[in-house]
């Protein structure tokens, strides 16, 4: 199954596949201008080329849609984003990273796959990542008809199935993550957890909730709520978004910590400030927030995203200059 959709303005593809928020996409090596992955348990070939997308597609249905509703859902097509990065761009937290990464979109990701692939994630690079969830795929998941290699995601009832033992070597050799892994599976298998309800619910309140799962703390909460139930207030603290939100507000910085992990109490007044200078979809600025520093950062990284960036020169002018970055005293 193969079609065109016309995609909405900004976009683009590669930013958004490739930022981190999601692990089951690659380039295809033969094609770069080509992605490949799995997404609602299918097998995906995407391509775009300025205003439309042409996409390939295992199945000719997904998770009870037609594959190009499914497909438009799952990149998040009918989000205004333009509104938003019009009122943000002459903002000194996020102009920058909006003119630099321009047509950044959340994805919205299944809730059992996001939250089983962040409980892995807990400490490890997005290149490491993505090679664990392939291999965990590859030993417990089907095999997907008509894409020869490719693995759906495990389904909870698989995992629950598990021993620590089996699952450690797809978690960087940590016994207890799989064991943690392992519970979390059981929980929703169990239907005590049905992460779907997560969506109707207050943002604070679903966090506190995935919380009582052992294995996540605010951040791994967070990044699950933006991730795949639409909450764009969850704003996920990692290292990154810390140093940035240090970086810009003094009141940030006044709350202490270290410069890795705030306290549980530091991460709520934290989340709790970005929706007052961000707003309510403080969500999507944490992600253009969290790729803009780790480009800063890291020279693989800009070497790897350098042709699907905008305005590259404001980045380099940064980088060339390294200073702190002006302060708001609120």
């Amino acid at each position: 199954m193969d079609g065109i959709l016309l995609v909405p303005q900004p976009f683009s593809l590669p930013l958004t596949l490739l930022c981190g928020q999601c692990f089951r996409w690659q380039q295809d090596p033969t094609r770069p201008e080509w992605f490949q992955g799995v997404a609602g348990q299918v097998y995906w070939e995407l391509n775009q080329n300025g205003d439309q997308l042409s996409w390939k597609c295992s199945s000719s249905e997904v998770r009870g849609m037609e594959a190009s509703l499914w497909l438009s859902y799952y990149l998040g097509f009918e989000d205004e984003l333009a509104p938003w990065t019009q009122a943000f761009e002459d903002s000194e937290v996020l102009g920058k990273p909006i003119k630099v990464l321009k047509g950044l979109r959340l994805i919205r990701q299944e809730p059992w796959e996001c939250t089983a692939s962040y409980m892995f994630a807990q400490g490890l690079s997005v290149k490491v990542i993505r090679h664990a969830i392939r291999k965990f795929c590859v030993k417990f998941g089907n095999p997907i008809p008509d894409a020869p290699g490719y693995f759906a995601f495990p389904e909870p009832a698989v995992i629950a199935q598990l021993s620590p033992d089996q699952l450690k070597p797809f978690t960087n050799n940590y016994k207890a993550r799989a064991d943690r892994l392992i519970r979390a599976a059981r929980v929703v298998e169990a239907q005590v957890l049905i992460l779907g309800h997560f969506k109707n619910i207050p943002c604070d309140d679903a966090r506190e909730a995935l919380m009582a799962l052992d294995g996540i703390g605010p951040k791994i909460a967070d990044c699950i709520l933006l991730f795949s139930m639409d909450h764009y207030s969850a704003f996920p603290v990692d290292r990154w978004v810390l140093r940035a939100m240090k970086r810009y507000y003094r009141s940030v910085k006044l709350l202490g910590g270290g410069n890795e992990a705030p306290t549980r109490t530091q991460y709520v007044k934290i989340v709790q400030k970005a929706r007052k200078f961000l707003g309510p979809r403080c969500g999507v600025a944490s992600e253009y927030l969290f790729l803009f520093l780790r480009l800063l950062d890291d020279a693989k990284l800009r070497d790897e995203l350098k042709p699907y960036c905008q305005e590259w020169e404001t980045l380099l002018s940064i980088i060339a200059i390294p200073k702190p970055l002006a302060g708001k005293k609120s």
